[in-house]
């Protein structure tokens, strides 16, 4: 991390640097000079010595750590989404096809049968039922109890009630499908 004062100090260096004609960025040819090119790496994320690196410098020193960790934080989650592969949406049409494609069935056969499946489901998930399914996963209700919590928008304290939530829990077979490589 670089210190409040080095940037100062660089920030001085560089105007008066950028004020006297020998020391200016570019040289006479078009290409960088050597102190140009010094300078440019001195200064955080700047892409020149003149006003503008001035105020970029000015301005990250003025800004608060926290902002700062924020940012390199959203940068690292960027760069995680750019390697991981990019998810295809599979519709719920697409998915009666596969399954009506597989079974014999017709497409309205399948689509109603998806449909019971998924409300047996959910209605015995929902009366406290756990249900599994080898070498998919398990369906179960899991407890929350009450706690405090705060608005984001005022800080302000308030109460969560107590609830109960549904949640899945992938098989070891499924896990192993998902991550071929390991």
């Amino acid at each position: 991390m670089i210190s409040r004062h080095f940037l100062i100090s660089a920030a001085i260096a560089a105007i008066s640097l950028s004020s006297c004609s020998a020391f200016q960025t570019t040289s006479t040819a078009g290409s960088p000079s050597v102190i140009g090119r010094a300078l440019k790496g001195s200064l955080p994320r700047a892409s020149s010595v003149q006003s503008t690196s001035l105020y970029a410098a000015t301005k990250k020193a003025a800004a608060p750590k926290a902002k700062r960790k924020t940012a390199a934080k959203k940068t690292a989650a960027k760069a995680k989404d750019k390697d991981a592969e990019e998810v295809v949406n599979f519709k719920k049409a697409e998915f009666v096809a596969g399954v009506a494609q597989r079974t014999g069935m017709t497409k309205a056969e399948s689509e109603s049968a998806l449909a019971a499946v998924l409300d047996v489901i959910t209605t015995e998930v929902a009366s406290g039922k756990r249900i599994s399914l080898p070498g998919f996963g398990t369906f179960k209700l899991n407890y929350r109890k009450a706690r405090k919590g705060r608005n984001p928008k005022t800080g302000e304290e308030i109460d969560i009630k107590a609830s109960f939530s549904p949640s899945f829990s992938a098989s070891k077979v499924f896990k192993e499908l998902a991550n071929p490589n390991r």
